[in-house]
């Protein structure tokens, strides 16, 4: 491993220690430039500046597993055992025995998720399924109805009113009453097509909202599957490794000199509550060929974390965000 940094200082070996001296360097950018995969060999001439605006380093690219634990402390705040040990497991190339039908369940998910985003977005304008919606449209069929009745009462008694002045011979009253029947019959066409229109965008209304309340569902059982698959998952790695990763603990509370602060637990039983130890022990026991990027106080020696790691270390200060 050779690190490089913008000012053209160089640190090489399997263990850089970041964390004293006057070098600002924090754990995310020395994760970040361990990603960068641009297949240099570090002798370009650059002084370390591959565009990343941080550093450089020079080392083996990260395979599976290192996305969980290429950091301590790790991206989970309190790591359960089975989330530490899944990553143990991929990163050994192990493969639970629901892992085709996690994969496929994933893909699923992806999918759903995919599909209720584009449509929306790309091939109409998104529709207001809330139960204030729904209320609205139907208050609007409701009022619109209750206009119609009104009005078609209106008309009947108009009705009734012409035909009884054209009996009765009164031409003057006949033509008030039309013109006034003829007003109101066409108030009362236009509130038909309200009223039809209410009705059809309170159909549309209801069933988007069945639509989406139907795909919620699917949607939610498919995360149960994953969760329920996952959690499998985690049970067989958890049952394979599981005395390995305690093997690791005890090997761990038998090292002092590794974590030498007074943070650090005393007992194997304190060690196995302690998120730091845990990912330490997983990590021991991952096969990681990049650098293991270690920040905080709680590890004392970058020489005794990559000897004890058996894996690259790299030391950042505490707190470095």
């Amino acid at each position: 491993m050779r690190l490089r940094l913008l000012d053209g200082t160089v640190r090489e070996g399997p263990a850089i220690d970041l964390a004293d001296g006057p070098f600002d360097v924090g754990a995310d950018e020395v994760v970040a430039a361990i990603r960068v995969d641009d297949g240099g060999d570090g002798d370009d001439g650059n002084d370390g500046d591959d565009g990343t605006g941080a550093l450089r380093i020079d080392c083996p690219p990260p395979g599976s597993g290192y996305d969980r634990l290429g950091r301590i402390p790790v991206s989970k705040q309190t790591p359960s055992r089975g989330w530490l040990l899944a990553a143990v497991g991929r990163s050994r190339g192990l493969r639970s025995p629901v892992a085709d039908d996690l994969d496929r369940l994933e893909a699923k998910l992806a999918e759903r998720r995919d599909d209720g985003v584009d449509v929306e977005a790309d091939e109409r304008e998104p529709v207001d399924t809330s139960a204030a919606a729904l209320r609205e449209a139907r208050r609007r069929v409701a009022a619109a109805g209750e206009d119609e009745s009104r009005l078609r009462e209106r008309v009947a008694t108009l009705r009734g009113r012409v035909n009884a002045h054209r009996d009765a011979g009164d031409d003057e009253a006949t033509e008030t009453a039309q013109s006034e029947l003829v007003a109101v019959a066409t108030e009362l066409s236009e509130v038909e097509t309200e009223r039809v229109a209410a009705e059809q965008r309170l159909s549309a209304l209801e069933r988007a909202a069945r639509t989406e309340r139907d795909s919620r569902e699917a949607r939610l059982k498919l995360e149960d599957a994953v969760e329920n698959r996952r959690r499998e998952a985690r049970a067989y790695f958890a049952a394979e490794l599981g005395d390995a990763f305690e093997a690791a603990l005890r090997s761990l509370a038998a090292a002092p000199s590794l974590m030498a602060t007074a943070e650090s637990p005393a007992s194997v039983a304190d060690f196995e509550s302690d998120p730091v130890a845990r990912a330490l022990a997983a990590a021991r026991l991952a096969d990681l060929s990049a650098p293991v990027v270690i920040s905080g106080g709680r590890v004392s020696d970058a020489d005794a974390a990559a000897n004890w790691l058996d894996a690259p270390v790299v030391r950042c200060r505490p707190n470095d965000g």
